[in-house]
This record gives structure tokens, sequence and C-alpha cells, in this order.
């Protein structure tokens, strides 16, 4: 206003002046005030208001002090859109400046409000009109201009000093208030983190240390703040250390990560990762100090020393092993084969081509599909490690077997695989010593023909062929004639070259598809297919006869046997195997009593056999009651101390017509009848009974058979025994056969599960004489298999020697120990002891005896060894 000049004489009034000033100054305290309090946009337009109203009455107070000889008249339309604009420029100003979201929103804001105060005083002023009054007298200015000028300059200078002074204390106080957050901030995350955070001056003096220090040293900051690093290194990292230092704190680096020892407050040392980076002033380029971070990776240093220890014994022994290695890129096909993986197959080094299509063209073609499968499978994470046996071909056109494994190591982000390693291991000799077992389980040792396993299965096939096709076909059972007398007065092994001499000649009758089967002892039997008429079994049955008519040479010596047959004819015979080769037994046994080196068709009949064994199932049952049976003791010989270690025991029957009967003539119809259930559980407790008044740790091996196990009550039968006798469970041995498990193998293994875990121990007796099965000695960890002794009549045999040691090793794998049964020469005892059996038994070391005398066995035998 004091710039006004409308070319009259003015004046101004000096309370209306200061009136105005203050309305401005007050309003614009008041609307700086409160876009400092709040930034939301409905206060920044009340303060623009408020800024609004004082401006505008800022500028009508000083029109209102104006002195001046005329009449004013005002332009209001203009006056109240100066205003209007005026205040929508101030509210524009304090919502950019509230919102500080432009760039240079400040110098925006204040341009702004320039504006829109010059605007409306300079549009207020023009809106005003004055219209001179020659009537009025002259005004006088009531205050000279300049000096109310100069007051009002002076005021303003004033007021505008300290507001500066008051911005600049404002952006202390909020310098100040960022630089305390920020300091919280910092030493929030430097208290909680799990590392030692440290802060150093040049000279390596700590001047801050963090909380975590009692974790990972042990000890608390206070104790630290003050000392040097170089203070608690390991000596023999000192030296490395030190020279990081000096590179860090003389500028030549600018950080670093380094690893040492250091030592905890209790004297160990654990391994610290520090972490190292110079310190500035922000703004300035000479350093102040370090900080460093300091991590326990103790831990971590142990699991790679345990790494690249595994890492090195593996190098060593993949470098000295048999085994051959691969490494196989699957984007790429290539593959990298060791030198042993090709000389296996009888290849020089580098002589196979490193590609996946070259490794498959030497697998067999029918192990091709099962390859791909599983590799497949691994691949695609089905599977977690790939493991196929297969078969590849040599350099010499020949096949072996291999054991192939592998895994997939590395996959892309997507997880598609890129890199597969694994190994190839040389199994054929396993290969071939189980080809060799299984077909010990289905064939006899003596003979090489069928035993009974494999006879009962051709015998359900040929029986289902003819249900199914309408055809007929026949069963002959051979038992032969004045066998036991030969075998008798000549001995064992003359049985045996008897039998095996049986069998070629029965082999030689049959014809191609037809099957001769030796059952055990001196029974065989004979499936012919589809005979056209039953004149084919006539025949057959007649040749079978006349081929064994013809004496025999047995090491110079003739003897004459002879064969009783039995034939029935299925499925008319019998609608099942079991059924049908029944009748064929009983065919035999009219056969038999019909004088013997004979043939019979089975007829419905035939009830004499059956009226026989009637009889004598009478005098068993009559002699379970009246208590008939006695136990005798065979020795079983430990080998490696040539002592007793324990005794088998044997029931025998006295009969009181017939004197002994032979348990080959009454056991098995006392498992057919179920007498020996009751025979069994009398065996156990005469036997625990006897065997505890045995000195040391004697053992006594008592046969369980099939039907013990199907009827309830086996193992509350071995417990009361064992309670009664007070013998030690360990000490009693159970032996089973192979048939045992042919049931329900499930529910008796899992008997035998329990009673080996009272500490009893089970053996497996008979192995390979009729149902002996790899599955077997997989399903149950025996503690002892006892080799039959068809196997050690033929020990002297070197493949019958190598099924022995084939044995003797799977018994080892197993934890089992070995018994040889039927020991009767010492030729026969000198090859079971080369083979690495365990024990012995057999009529060479000792006959079956009463309690008494194998009690006064152990003991002469003890004490013999002792000498």
């Amino acid at each position: 206003m004091l710039g006004y000049d409308p070319g009259l004489a003015t004046g101004y009034d000096l309370t209306l002046t200061l009136v105005s000033l203050l309305v401005g100054i007050l309003g614009s305290l008041v609307a700086l005030a409160l876009s400092r309090w709040s930034a939301a946009p409905a206060v920044a337009v009340a303060a623009a208001v408020i800024l609004g109203i004082s401006m505008t009455g800022m500028h009508l107070a000083g029109m209102a002090s104006l002195q001046v000889a005329a009449t004013p008249v005002m332009n209001w339309p203009l006056l109240a859109t100066a205003l209007l604009i005026g205040w929508s420029l101030t509210a524009i100003a304090f919502v950019i400046f509230a919102r500080d979201t432009l760039r240079y929103a400040t110098t925006v804001a204040a341009t702004l409000l320039t504006i829109s105060v010059a605007g409306v005083h300079f549009a207020a002023m023009g809106a005003a009109e004055l219209i001179p009054n020659m009537a009025a007298p002259e005004i006088a200015s009531s205050l000279p201009r300049f000096a109310l000028a100069s007051g009002i300059a002076a005021t303003m200078l004033t007021i505008v000093g300290f507001a500066g002074l008051a911005l600049f204390v404002d952006r202390m106080r909020r310098a100040n208030q960022a630089l305390r957050t920020s300091e919280a901030a910092y030493r929030l995350l430097a208290e909680n983190t799990k590392d030692v955070i440290i802060w150093s001056d040049l000279d390596t003096i700590r001047r801050y240390v963090s909380p975590a220090s009692v974790a990972v040293l042990g000890y608390p900051p206070e104790d630290i703040i003050g000392t040097r690093p170089i203070d608690f290194v390991h000596p023999e990292d000192i030296a490395q250390y030190r020279h990081v230092l000096s590179d860090l704190v003389e500028g030549r680096i600018e950080g670093a990560i380094t690893t040492q020892r250091y030592r905890r407050q209790d004297g160990s040392w654990v391994w610290i990762e520090a972490c190292l980076k110079v310190t500035r002033l922000p703004g300035s380029s000479e350093p102040i100090g370090y900080v460093s971070s300091l991590r326990d990776v103790t831990d971590r240093k142990a699991a790679e020393t345990a790494l690249r220890s595994s890492e090195e014994r593996l190098a060593f022994a993949l470098d000295s092993g048999s085994d051959g290695l691969w490494d196989w890129d699957l984007p790429t096909g290539k593959v990298w084969l060791s030198d042993r993986w090709q000389s296996m197959l009888g290849y020089d080094p580098g002589e196979i081509e490193g590609h996946i299509e070259a490794c498959e063209q030497l697998t067999h073609p029918v192990d091709v599909a099962t390859v791909r499968r599983l590799l497949l499978d691994h691949i695609g994470g089905r599977t977690p490690i790939f493991e196929c046996e297969l078969r590849m071909r040599k350099k010499d056109g020949g096949h072996t077997w291999i054991l192939s494994r592998g895994k997939v190591v590395t996959r892309d982000a997507t997880g598609r695989p890129l890199r597969m390693v694994g190994t190839h291991i040389d199994i054929a000799e396993r290969k071939h010593a189980e080809h060799q077992l299984e077909h010990l389980a289905t064939h006899d040792v003596l003979t090489g023909l069928p035993n009974r396993a494999l006879f009962r299965d051709r015998l359900g096939r040929e029986m289902d062929n003819a249900q199914r096709r309408g055809h007929i076909f026949a069963v002959l059972a051979c038992d032969l004639d004045r066998f036991k007398a030969v075998n008798d007065s000549l001995g064992h092994p003359a049985g045996d070259s008897l039998l095996r001499a049986v069998a070629e000649r029965l082999t030689s009758v049959i014809h191609e598809g037809d099957t001769v089967a030796r059952l055990g002892g001196d029974e065989f039997a004979i499936v012919l297919r589809e005979p056209d008429l039953l004149q084919t079994a006539t025949t057959t049955a007649q040749q079978v006869i006349e081929a064994l008519q013809s004496p025999f040479d047995l090491g110079g010596r003739s003897v004459s046997v002879g064969v009783s047959i039995g034939i029935a004819v299925g499925p008319q015979d019998g609608g099942d195997p079991d059924q049908l080769f029944k009748n064929a037994d009983i065919a035999l046994y009219r056969a038999k009593a019909a004088g013997r080196n004979t043939f019979r068709f089975y007829e419905p009949g035939m009830d004499a056999a059956i009226a026989a064994r009637n009889v004598l199932e009478l005098d068993l049952r009559e002699a379970v009651r009246l208590g008939q049976f006695e136990l005798y003791y065979q020795p079983i010989i430990e080998l490696a101390t040539d002592t007793t270690s324990g005794f088998e025991a044997l029931m025998r029957w006295r009969h009181p017509v017939k004197g002994l009967v032979s348990p080959a003539d009454f056991i098995p119809l006392a498992e057919e009848t179920g007498l020996i259930v009751p025979l069994g559980s009398w065996a156990l407790r005469e036997a625990c009974r006897e065997a505890a008044a045995w000195p040391g740790d004697l053992r006594v091996a008592v046969n369980v058979s099939a039907a013990q196990f199907t009827t309830p009550g086996l193992e509350h039968c071995v417990v009361s025994a064992l309670a009664a006798s007070g013998l030690r469970p360990d000490r009693l041995e159970l032996e089973i056969t192979e048939s045992v498990l042919i049931g329900d193998a499930d529910s008796v293994t899992a008997c035998l599960h329990r009673l080996r875990a009272l500490g009893i121990r089970i053996a497996l007796d008979d192995f390979g004489t009729g149902y002996s099965s790899l599955n077997y000695l997989r399903r149950f960890p025996f503690d002892k298999i006892k080799i039959d002794r068809s196997f050690v009549s033929e020990i002297a045999d070197a493949d019958t020697a190598a099924i022995v040691r084939a044995i003797v090793g799977l018994g080892g794998r197993m934890g089992a120990s070995i018994t040889a049964e039927g020991v009767e020469n010492d030729v026969q005892l000198s090859c079971i002891r080369r083979e690495g059996c365990t024990e012995a038994q057999g009529y060479l070391l000792s006959r079956p005896l009463p309690a008494l005398e194998a009690f006064e066995f152990a003991s002469t035998r003890k004490q013999s060894a002792a000498a």
C-alpha cells in the first residue's frame, strides 16, 4: 500500500496500518502452523483459506488506512474474482507443499504462493477506483511516508530473520531426529543379529561391540571394547590376519572377508568368518575406521572337513576298488567311462565310444526295456536312485551280469536333469552262485533230477492243462526194492552211487516233455504227459522195470534192485495233484504187496495198504498213550575246538512186539494223523528236562514239524518246557525244514521271530532236500543252516563242494553257523573243514546215544580236546 500513488495527497492511519500488518502476520503464522501440523489435503486447504482470509483482511485494512481527498469505489466482481483465484492458488501451493511428491515441490509451492499474494494484491488494487472530492480539504499524512515505510521494512526484516532462524532450528531438529532414528535402527540391527558387529578405529582398537559377542565368543561387549582383534586370534592365523588388517587401515583395500580361529572366554577355539569394511564420514573421503561382522562358522568348517575327508576316502576307494564309474551328460548324451568300466567287459580304455547309445548297444536285448523303465523312473523323480541288474555284451561276444547304480546329481531351475553319475559292479559270480542255489532249490543234489517241489509244480500244471483241454495224463510213483539192504550192507556212498545210476536209467526211458523226479530216499516219480492210451503208461512202467532189473556196477561190485510202481491216471483218479499222487501211492502199496518189481494201476477198491497203515496208526496212538517213546541224542561237534557244542534229540519208538521202529516208518504217519503234535510236545519237555542236567552251555536241538506250527499252542509248549525244566532259552535249538514254510509262511515266520526273541535258536534242517529256496533264507535270519547228508556224501566232487562253499558263504553273510550232517568218513570230515563248515554231525563222530551216554560223551570229548 505504501507504494500506491493515486496522484492525490495521501496519508495513512497508523492504527489501521498496524492492524493490516498484524492481520497478515497472524494469518500467515496460523496457516504455516497448520501445514506443519498435518500433511492431510483437508488441512492444507484449511491453511490456504486462513492465509487467503488474512491476505484479504490485510488488504482491506490497508485500504482503510489510506487517507486521501477522494471517494473510493470498488469493482466488487473483479475483487471477488481476484480473491477466488488467489485463494485457489494458495490452496494448491499448500497441498503441493504438504504432499511433497513433485520434484522441487517447495520451490513450486513458494512460486504459486508468491503469485497468489501478488496477484490478489494487484488485482484488488485494480478493483479500487478513487474519485477526487474537490470539496474535501487537503489531507496531510499523519506520519511521514518514509518513516512509516522504514518502520514497516524493519519490522518485516526482523520477522524474516526470526523466520529464517526458526527454519534453521527446524532443519537442525529434523536432522538430529533423523540421525537418532538412523542410529536407533543401526543399533537395533546390530544388537539383534546373531553375528558380532564391531566398529574399530584405524589403530584397530574396538570402540563398539554388539551383544552377540556373548553367544559367539563368550565375552560381554565391555570386555572386548578397547582391545585389538589380534589379541584373540589363534597364533597360527595371526600373520595372515595382521596382513589383511594392515592393507585395510592403510587404504590399500576397501574390504575383505577372512576366516580364522578366535579364542573364546573358556579357552576353546572357534572358527570365525570376519567381514571387514572401511567406514568414512558422509561427504568425506578420509577413512575413520572400519566395521567388522564376525560369524561363527565352526560347524560349517567341521562339515567341510568331514566332506573333504569323505571325498578323499571315496576317491581312494574308487581308485583301488573294482567298480566301474560312469558320468552321463544327459543333454548331450556324452558319457565318461572309467578304465575299469571298460576293462570288466574286456575292452581297452578308450575303445568304447563315450555316448549313451554305445552303452545301450552293449546291453542285452532282453534287458533294454527294463533298463529304460528304471532310468525313466529315476530321472522323473519317482525313485531315489537308479539300480538295475543287467547283462552286457563283452568284447568276446559273451554276456556278463552287471549291477548298475546311479543318481541324478544336477538339475536346472526347472527340474530338468542335466548330469547323472554311477557305478558298474561285476556280479557274474554272484549270479552264478544264485543260479546254483536256485537250481538246488528245485533239484535233487545227488541225482540232478527235479525234487519234490518242482515235481509238485509240474504235476499241478499238468492237472490244469488236463482239466482245461480234456485230455489225460499219468503219474507213476516208484519205490526201489531192496535198496535199504544195499545201503546198509555197502554203506551210504554205495547207496548214493546206486541212486545216481537209477536216475540215469529212468531218464533214458522217458520221452521229451515228461518228468522224472526224486522225492527223497529211494522214492522216484514220473509224470507222463498226454498219453494217447493207457497202454503208454503200461509200456513206460514195463520199460522202467526192465531198465532197473539189469545189475548195477558199484565200484566193482554188482548189485541188483527192483522197482515197484503205482500208476494213477489224471484227472479221473484224482481231481487235484495231491489226491492224484496219493492214489498213485496207494497203487504202489498194492504193487509192493503183489511181490514187488511190478506195477499196478490205481483202483477205487484198493484199501489193503490203507488198512495196513490203519493198523500202524492204532499202534502209534496206543504208543503215545502208554509212552513207548524215548529220546536218543546224537552229538554235534564244533570243528574249531573239536568239542561237543550240543546234541540233536532223535525220537525212537520201542514197540512191544516189533522192537525199535524206525522214525522213517512212524514219523510220516504221525505227521499225517496229527499225532506228531503230542509227540513233539513230549519231545520238547523231555529234551529240556534232560538237557537241564547237562553242564556248561551244551545245547539240545529238537525237531519241530509243520503240523506243530499249524496247531495252536506251539509257543506255549516251548515256554512251558523251558519253565518246567529251568533250561536257559539260549540252550534250546529248534530245527525246522523248508516244508514248514510252504504253507502260511507269514504266520510261521512271525512265530519264529517271537520264539527267537525269547533267546531260542532256530536252525534250518535238511537244506536242499525238498523245498529249499533262497526266499526262505531271506525271509528269516536263521541261527544255523544244516547241510543235508546228500551234500556231504558228494563233497569230494568239485561241483558239490562249490555249492557247499556257496551255502557256507551265504550263511556267513547271514550270521548263521553251518552244520554238516551225515559225516561218515575222514575224507568227508576233512572236506567240510576245508569248505568252512563250523559244526559236524554223523556216525563218524558218534551214533545217537541215550541221555546218560550223551553226557559222558560230551565230558570225554571236552577232556580230549583240552589234552
